[in-house]
């Protein structure tokens, strides 16, 4: 929108979820072109031995459609897709911005701060992690969709004539995030008998998940994805989730309280560190993911038992996940995109 006629090339990896976002995207812009770089990762030997290899064949990739579409800026977003665009970009003397939404940058972030003009980031970085970086930080906070970020002006409603546990599996850590919430709802006295529940259970668990909640007998909505996630954050009186750092914006946004259990295996233990800002400020609350799997369910439990019996609690949880949202992120980093591209002409 503020810069029409452009075009805007996207290198991502082999995920199947990243292909099938920006499919969608292409789809329903022109302007929107994408190309896969970076394979997907594994943690074998063989893999890590080749690494070398495989990210200089990588860069070359990038080189070429970079030279093909003569960009004005490159943005890093993080994780190994971006190497080798970033890189691509310093060999063809094109500027690099960063966007760093953890707390906790990963090593190619750490890596690509030697060249890049300034790092904009999400999250607070902690104190050691601005002190690893190689370029300029500055925080403008995590973009979140317009009708998410439009959430911030409504009011949360503690006490509703209908209150709903939203539950967002669906992503990284799917599978131990969904037997958590089961095992932790599997008594059918841990939340009032008026409560609702809305589950982002993943492609591979929803049917198995709906099945498992009749056997149960509670009453839940189970679907593979959430499309209109703006609408079931406004219906949601309390949120379970993982702790990556663009759910935990939204839950900012949307003021909603949460219960976060972050995913342990995550690179860095970013996801632990993200969570534990919130809890620091009293916008969330967190269970150990680190211990065995019936450890975590009985915390879950007993955390979800007293949110949802809790009204006056899960309204100042409300009002300190609302003190952390940044709902004007997005115009942050487009400014400063501008700033860039204006600079290089």
């Amino acid at each position: 929108q503020r810069l029409p006629g452009s075009q805007f090339l996207f290198l991502c990896s082999g995920r199947p979820i990243d292909q099938q976002i920006l499919s969608a995207a292409a789809a329903a812009d022109p302007r929107i072109r994408w190309n896969v770089v970076a394979g997907s990762r594994s943690s074998s030997g063989l893999y890590r031995f080749m690494e070398p290899l495989r990210l200089s064949i990588e860069c070359f990739r990038a080189v070429r459609l970079l030279r093909q579409q003569r960009p004005t800026v490159v943005i890093g977003l993080g994780a190994r897709a971006s190497l080798a665009g970033c890189l691509a970009a310093r060999i063809l003397a094109v500027p690099v911005l960063l966007l760093e939404l953890n707390c906790i940058p990963g090593t190619a972030t750490r890596l690509l701060s030697r060249f890049a003009k300034l790092c904009l980031t999400g999250l607070p970085l902690a104190e050691e992690a601005v002190v690893a970086m190689h370029c300029a930080v500055e925080q403008a906070g995590v973009p979140v969709r317009p009708g998410i970020a439009e959430l911030h002006g409504e009011l949360y409603v503690a006490e509703p004539a209908q209150p709903r546990l939203l539950v967002l599996g669906g992503s990284q850590g799917a599978q131990t995030l969904n037997a958590a919430v089961l095992q932790s709802l599997e008594t059918g006295t841990t939340l009032p008998g008026d409560w609702q529940i809305v589950h982002q259970a993943g492609d591979h668990e929803a049917a198995e998940l709906r099945q498992r909640y009749q056997q149960l007998g509670l009453q839940a909505r189970v679907e593979p994805y959430l499309r209109e996630m703006a609408e079931e954050l406004r219906s949601a009186t309390l949120v379970v989730s993982r702790a990556g750092a663009g759910i935990l914006a939204e839950l900012a946004c949307a003021r909603r309280p949460a219960v976060l259990l972050p995913l342990p295996s995550s690179a860095g233990d970013h996801q632990r560190r993200n969570a534990g800002l919130f809890e620091f400020h009293k916008a969330a609350e967190v269970v150990e993911t680190a211990a065995a799997a019936a450890t975590v369910a009985a915390e879950l439990r007993t955390k979800l038992a007293r949110l949802s019996r809790d009204a006056e609690e899960r309204q100042r949880m409300s009002v300190a996940a609302a003190r952390m949202a940044v709902p004007q992120a997005v115009q942050h980093v487009v400014q400063r995109v501008l700033e860039t591209i204006a600079a290089a002409d």
